[in-house]
């Protein structure tokens, strides 16, 4: 017995893939190729055109044939080596949901309501509902965690979409949370290029819970599962008591921890270092990038113990940790770009003219700006992570203020290098109206370094801006002096020259002056003047008649002896 069911189990039991796990970004790749193929306009008649020529070409490019002449369905493949395989059930059920979409959109647009779109509609869901489920069971046996998880999104949206359709709220309701909560995985772990499409996935889907909850008479909730904070209970385990915005960090994984213990210690080495030098140069700011590619590694790591991980794990703690990486990494870039930005503030004082090649060749206004905006750009990142408070806008708020006067500074200053003088000291003189020394309130944790070094800077913005804003006046004087005084000279000259001789010998070639132009006439006279009378001049009219009779008899002999000609010639 047991003889013969061992084959019947060997048979049962599926072949492992010769191949490598196939890594394949479904969702980026569906929101692509929608944007691109009408869904900007929401032309879905446009987006299902597109997905049935794209399904011929994979078709025709993996030898995929269904007969020739009439239809003969073929087998899809349990093995293969190809990752385009996987997009041939994407890409079937991208076009039953565009279908779907399109009578939905056409039977909301006509003046009478069609039952048969509507019926029509839903079986295009469920056929969609079928592909996506197939491309989900693919995944699982072919691509690796990441793709497995992305197909299991795509088909608990494609579920949740055909359930709401026909009316069965609380199942579409678990279906769409859970493609939700995926989403929102993914957006943790994702970059900011992947990020935005994520966000268009949770876009989409806060209607359609709000319509499954107000079916099921459920109160509102929060949309948006990254706007909250998620508070972490005192009673976890801290990992060397880091906190993020009064959030103890507690890491699921070992690796990890040891890698964020290594990064945070090399921090305050280099930190400790750089204190120790009143002005750390280019060789810290060459430390400071390579500790930023440490936490650029360490964050790598937990975007794919996340994927490993799962949405069923405890994201709240994945959540803060990643959020705790990118403060320290955002910090530690800021701080690097402030190091930078001090050392070109130093050579800046030491110059007092930049139009001058040896000022040019010492101190540059263009890389202070290059400073200013990547300071500009990490603030801007610091500010737009999660757990956020008042305070804490309003210090990134003073923050973002003093760089953009020191960008102002060097934008002036980039004029006056080019010669424009003017509109450096007016960009000077708006500065010097809004130049203050409001630190911000105090932080603690990481963002407590950074007001040490912004205040700092700020501290010494309106000496710098009112002694460059001096020298700028005394340039602008000396040019519109010199400019009179050259203007007066050329008068005096064209005027009453004081020696023309020596002038025309001293000068060679000579200057070039302006000459009155020849005045052009007009003869107005002309009008006046009456015609001559040319009667006597043109012939009279009885010697044109005698001619034109003269001219009637020798034409009507001529044709009397043609005639006579021809009949003469006859025989």
């Amino acid at each position: 017995m047991a003889s013969d069911e061992a084959p019947e189990a060997q048979t049962q039991e599926p072949e492992a893939p010769a191949h490598d796990p196939f890594s394949v970004k479904i969702l980026t790749a569906v929101q692509v190729h929608r944007s691109l193929n009408g869904l900007r306009h929401n032309d879905h008649l446009r987006y299902r055109q597109y997905c049935s020529r794209r399904l011929r070409r994979l078709y025709v490019q993996l030898r995929f044939k269904h007969g020739k002449g009439r239809f003969k369905q073929a087998t899809f493949p349990d093995n293969f080596d190809d990752p385009k395989w996987i997009f041939i059930p994407l890409v079937q059920s991208e076009r039953a949901w565009a279908f779907a979409v399109q009578l939905k959109a056409d039977n909301a647009a006509a003046a009478v309501f069609n039952a048969r779109w509507r019926h029509h509609s839903e079986r295009k869901l469920a056929k969609a509902c079928q592909y996506a489920q197939h491309l989900e069971a693919v995944c699982k046996v072919h691509c690796d965690q990441r793709t497995q998880l992305e197909a299991e999104a795509y088909a608990a949206l494609m579920s949740g979409a055909w359930l709401a359709e026909r009316e069965n709220w609380a199942e579409a309701k678990t279906k769409l949370a859970r493609s939700k909560k995926l989403f929102e995985h993914f957006l943790l772990a994702a970059d900011q290029a992947e990020g935005s499409a994520f966000r268009t996935y949770l876009q989409e889907l806060a209607p359609m819970l709000r319509e499954c909850r107000y079916n099921l008479g459920e109160a509102e909730q929060d949309e948006d599962g990254l706007g909250k904070a998620s508070v972490t209970d005192g009673t976890k385990g801290r990992d060397g008591d880091l906190m993020f915005r009064t959030h103890a960090v507690s890491i699921p994984s070992d690796k990890i921890r040891s890698k964020v213990v290594k990064c945070m210690e090399m921090t305050k080495a280099l930190q400790a270092d750089a204190d120790s030098q009143e002005t750390p140069g280019a060789v810290f700011a060459e430390k400071y990038g390579e500790l930023s590619v440490e936490y650029g590694d360490a964050l790598k790591d937990v975007h794919s113990e996340m994927i490993a991980a799962g949405a069923d794990s405890d994201t709240a703690d994945w959540r803060i940790v990643e959020a705790f990486i990118r403060e320290a990494s955002s910090c530690v870039s800021v701080e690097r770009n402030l190091i930078l930005l001090r050392s070109h503030l130093g050579k800046l004082d030491d110059i007092e003219d930049v139009n001058t090649i040896e000022s040019r060749r010492q101190c540059r206004p263009e890389e202070g700006m290059r400073f200013c905006e990547l300071v500009k750009e990490e603030l801007a990142a610091l500010s737009e992570l999660p757990e956020s408070s008042e305070d804490l806008e309003e210090t990134f708020a003073v923050y973002k203020k003093v760089i953009l006067d020191y960008r102002c500074l060097y934008l002036a200053l980039c004029h006056a290098a080019l010669g424009k003088l003017l509109e450096a000291a007016a960009l000077l003189e708006m500065l010097m109206t809004r130049v203050d020394e409001a630190p911000g309130k105090e932080q603690s944790g990481l963002l407590q370094r950074l007001q040490g070094l912004f205040q700092h800077i700020q501290q010494q913005l309106p000496s710098r801006v009112a002694r460059w804003r001096c020298r700028i006046l005394i340039q602008l004087a000396k040019a519109s002096k010199k400019k009179k005084d050259a203007e007066a000279e050329e008068t005096a000259d064209l005027v009453q020259p004081k020696n023309p001789k020596q002038d025309v010998l001293a000068t060679f070639p000579p200057r070039f002056r302006d000459i009155p132009c020849k005045p052009l006439l007009f003869d107005l006279a002309f009008p006046c003047i009456e015609a001559p009378n040319l009667d006597a001049i043109l012939p009279k009219k009885q010697e044109g008649k005698g001619r034109q009779a003269v001219a009637a008899v020798a034409g009507a002999l001529g044709g009397l002896g043609s005639r006579l000609g021809g009949w003469m010639g006859r025989k």
